[in-house]
């Protein structure tokens, strides 16, 4: 008995230990601590911290970074710990920073011919649709290189999905001497035209309020829906979300699209959208990708009658998916390169730092699915947006898929 008791105190010191790795060390103030934490961790917890970036180098960054946090702002030390984490180069892995800055009232979109204006504040409404090409006269490519610094990506679609939310924070352009300051930025756009915009939550307009939007984006907050168009004999499931809805289980969903497609014996088309699906749990949907199989096996369906639409915003969990498609019926992919890569980090975790309580995540687990290590998936039929087809409410890639 004395054994054991001596046996569960020594575990119980160890655990004590081993959760307060920071008792034995002089810290020059909260921010020392912060991130000193954060660097211990995410050698612990991330599944291979140092495959791209060199141990040293890590190491190094972490001890300027704490030798100067004691003149740093918070938003300058959390654009330190940003630029860090890209140098990890696993784009599961990140700080949780929007929710310490206030955002530009506008959103973009990065097409094939450049950075359109979709949403701004209602006094600039005339300006949807615009062509942003540069920031307080700096071209944009030279803005666009300038973020490549700070966010971790895994290919050009991850990075070009990705930089549309560090547009929207003035502080990121004052950082890189973009701007000389957040308060007021100066948007360059097509003809010669500028316009200020200031942080701010004011009523923004949208380039779809006056038009209709393409199917696409008209239902984006439903994890699965699907619609039929019997002039064209297409059956089009939207995915976007790899989430069970807690009205629809995933297979109750299936059973359905099972069903439809029984009784209409005029589908003789299926696209299964995979363009806005960030991820989730990749085993959601093996009820449709096993339903297809059978269509196909059963001659119902040939895979060239199934399209698969990836995009750059296709990653994680949904990028397993797309890849289970193309191994198990090798359907039609169509549309862009995906955002994430076949082999890759993720089964994402987090932890919190000590003071700031910013949130850390980082990826638990390396998936291998290709002995080539592609950069991307590629589409069999590449199709990118336009600003046209962003201005007139056009979805080509849907449109293809009718006329084949």
């Amino acid at each position: 008995m004395v054994r054991r008791r001596m046996f569960i105190g020594f575990f119980i010191s160890m655990l004590f230990f081993s959760c307060n790795k920071n008792v034995d060390i002089d810290f020059t103030n909260d921010w020392d601590e912060d991130v000193y934490y954060f660097a211990e961790n995410l050698k612990d917890k991330h599944k291979d911290l140092f495959y791209k970036i060199n141990e040293t180098e890590f190491n190094d960054d972490i001890t300027a970074l704490r030798e100067k946090t004691g003149e740093l702002s918070t938003k300058e030390i959390i654009f330190e710990l940003v630029k860090v984490v890209s140098k990890v180069g696993d784009s599961h892995t990140g700080i949780e920073w929007g929710n310490r800055f206030e955002f530009l009232p506008y959103n973009v979109e990065w097409v094939s011919d450049g950075v359109i204006v979709t949403a701004i504040d209602l006094n600039y409404q005339q300006y949807l649709g615009k062509k942003i090409t540069g920031i307080g006269g700096t071209p944009m490519n030279t803005v666009i290189d300038s973020f490549r610094t700070i966010i971790a990506f895994e290919n050009e679609s991850n990075f070009k999905s990705q930089i549309l939310s560090y547009f929207k924070v003035p502080e990121f352009f004052e950082y890189f001497g973009i701007v000389d300051s957040a308060d007021t930025i100066k948007f360059n756009l097509e003809n010669g035209t500028d316009i200020q915009l200031s942080s701010g939550t004011g009523d923004m307009v949208s380039i779809y309020d006056n038009i209709s939007p393409p199917l696409y984006i008209s239902n984006i907050t439903d994890y699965y829906w699907f619609e039929e168009f019997d002039s064209d004999n297409l059956l089009y499931i939207q995915y976007n979300r790899a989430q069970e809805r807690s009205d629809l289980s995933f297979q109750s969903f299936t059973n359905q699209i099972v069903g439809r497609i029984n009784q209409n014996g005029n589908i003789e088309k299926v696209a299964i959208d995979l363009r806005l699906n960030g991820g989730g749990n990749s085993a959601i949907a093996k009820p449709l990708i096993e339903a297809m199989e059978q269509f196909v096996n059963d001659n119902r369906l040939s895979p060239a009658d199934i399209y698969v639409i990836i995009g750059r915003r296709t990653f994680s969990s949904a990028l397993l998916n797309a890849w289970e498609f193309k191994q198990t019926i090798d359907p039609v992919l169509i549309g862009e390169p995906t955002g994430g890569k076949p082999n890759h980090f993720g089964e994402v975790k987090n932890f919190r730092l000590p003071n700031s309580l910013l949130l850390v995540w980082y990826s638990s687990k390396y998936f291998e699915l290709s002995p080539d290590d592609e950069n991307t998936l590629e589409p069999d039929i590449l199709i990118e947006l336009r600003s046209e087809d962003l201005i007139n409410g056009l979805d080509p890639i849907l449109d293809k898929i009718k006329q084949e």
